[in-house]
């Protein structure tokens, strides 16, 4: 069975936006794509039968699927696009918290997304598995879409649809905690999560959420630092930085980089080395790793973990700055192990002022919330700059 290159993919996950234009136009299978898509997959409006359709919403497009000729004979694949108007579903501080159809805890406005699809997936798939028994799904998606191709994908395994899932996805969010993660990464065959270093869409929603593969790779298609809009698109608005279509223009992943999941490593940062920490990618999963670590270091790991499948967004980091102030009057190590990791958060979060003068809640509180901001205002803008 066939994987998809990466240069199919990432074509498949850049028409997807054209069904942003519900026109007639997009409902002719000979319409959608280029002639490089339609020579692997065909695609017709009906939304069922053997050669499978699209999604159509009211508004627009929101969805292709299409079935499989020559080297993908049979094989079904369901391409995802993003959604201008969800952008608060992700930018949005305050997240919701839902549990997956597999029982795992997952961003409650994707969960929210894929439910609204479900039925017309089912539809698609039930009658494509009786013609295609057998064959593979490949699972396509740029950012929010790559959220929404990820849940789809771990609905398709979860449900024996066919023994063979591929997830494609470029510039997605995190979906889910850990469990998610874990289960998806057992659930799915292949996952190819495709990156660019100054992408920072998928930097967020931050820890407790976690990318799949779990203890696994990224594919890193390009070596750009510093966390940019610019970064995010498919293809290039200016020519200066490469979208994903050119990073990706490739018929091999073995030609990728590929980068380690790194934020399970332990880091300690000390305080008088803070103007280190830069507005990167390194940085971002640096300081995750290094909140991570001060919680076991102190044993306080397991229920904060517990606690964030009970709250999302602001609730749970009124808990975290509570327990990092508790941990922070229990010994003078632990309190400058604190002090170490709200410095460095404050130089990434580009502050003025990065001395910490004290390690009370509400500044605690207070040095999330300039993290939080710099952030999130970040995948704004770059989700935005996707529509322009």
């Amino acid at each position: 069975m066939a994987t998809l290159s990466p240069k199919l993919a990432s074509e498949m996950a850049q028409s997807a936006y054209s069904l942003l234009d519900s026109s007639s136009k997009f409902r002719d299978r000979n319409k959608f794509g280029n002639p490089y898509i339609r020579n692997n997959f065909e695609f017709q409006d009906s939304g069922i039968g053997k050669t499978g359709g699209f999604i159509l919403n009211s508004q627009s497009g929101f969805a292709a699927m299409g079935v499989g000729k020559g080297g993908y004979q049979g094989d079904a694949i369901i391409a995802i696009r993003g959604t201008k108007t969800g952008v608060d579903w992700l930018t949005n501080v305050q997240i919701g918290l839902t549990s997956s159809e597999g029982g795992q805890i997952v961003h409650a406005g994707f969960n929210n997304a894929f439910t609204s699809l479900r039925p017309q997936f089912k539809t698609f798939l039930d009658l494509w598995r009786t013609a295609n028994p057998g064959k593979a799904v490949h699972c396509v998606g740029h950012s929010l879409g790559g959220a929404l191709a990820s849940l789809t994908a771990d609905w398709v395994a979860l449900n024996n649809y066919t023994s063979t899932v591929n997830l494609y996805t470029f510039g997605a969010p995190r979906v889910g905690q850990q469990g998610f993660a874990t289960k998806h990464t057992n659930r799915i065959n292949k996952i190819h999560r495709c990156t660019h270093g100054a992408d920072i869409v998928p930097k967020v929603p931050l820890w407790p959420f976690i990318h799949a593969p779990y203890k696994g790779f990224e594919y890193r298609l390009d070596n750009s630092q510093g966390l940019s809009k610019s970064s995010h698109g498919m293809d290039s608005k200016d020519g200066a930085v490469p979208g994903y279509l050119t990073s990706a223009n490739t018929e091999d992943w073995g030609q990728l980089n590929v980068k380690a999941n790194e934020f399970l490593q332990p880091v300690r940062l000390k305080y008088e080395n803070r103007n280190q920490a830069s507005y990167t990618d390194y940085w971002s999963d640096r300081l995750s790793a290094a909140l991570i670590t001060v919680l076991k270091d102190q044993g306080y790991y397991s229920a904060v973990a517990l606690q964030a499948t009970i709250s999302g967004g602001l609730t749970f980091y009124d808990y975290l700055a509570k327990t990092l102030e508790k941990i922070a009057s229990a010994a003078s190590a632990a309190a400058e192990e604190v002090r170490g990791l709200l410095g460095h958060i404050l130089v990434f979060a580009g502050s003025v002022v990065t001395v910490v003068t004290d390690l009370t809640y509400a500044t605690i509180r207070m040095i999330f919330d300039k993290m939080l901001k710099r952030l999130y205002e970040g995948v704004r803008q770059a989700i935005k700059s996707v529509y322009k």
